[in-house]
């Protein structure tokens, strides 16, 4: 892990997540998606008011950030270790997020593809 990775050597890692998001007569269901991605990732999250979920906390020993669009691809932030550098990345993350919004643009992760 971190082979790649030119920046934290592998101490700050990111990860994506494919969430399922309800549908309930053709309304987005805000508060039962919100419940979902509490009890999927085992933390509170809390609603931003461009409709972002974010939430931090604790799971198997790393510290976990997320920030979940609202079309409900999630994005995690994971470390050993909760530094500025954690703190950083995390608030890089929600800031691209909303930076890429602006520009009307999707904010995604490039997929890597082993040989």
């Amino acid at each position: 892990m971190g082979e790649d990775d030119n920046y934290s050597n592998g101490k700050d890692v990111f990860r994506t997540y494919p969430l399922f998001r309800p549908f309930d007569d053709y309304t987005w269901n805000d508060d039962k998606f919100k419940q979902y991605v509490v009890d999927y990732f085992g933390f509170p999250f809390y609603r931003t008011k461009d409709s972002l979920l974010w939430g931090t906390g604790q799971k198997g020993g790393f510290y976990s950030y997320v920030v979940v669009n609202k079309g409900g691809q999630g994005f995690e932030l994971y470390s050993q270790y909760n530094d500025t550098d954690f703190a950083n990345y995390s608030k890089w993350l929600i800031t691209s997020m909303r930076e890429y919004r602006k520009k009307g643009k999707l904010f995604v992760f490039p997929w890597r593809v082993s040989e």
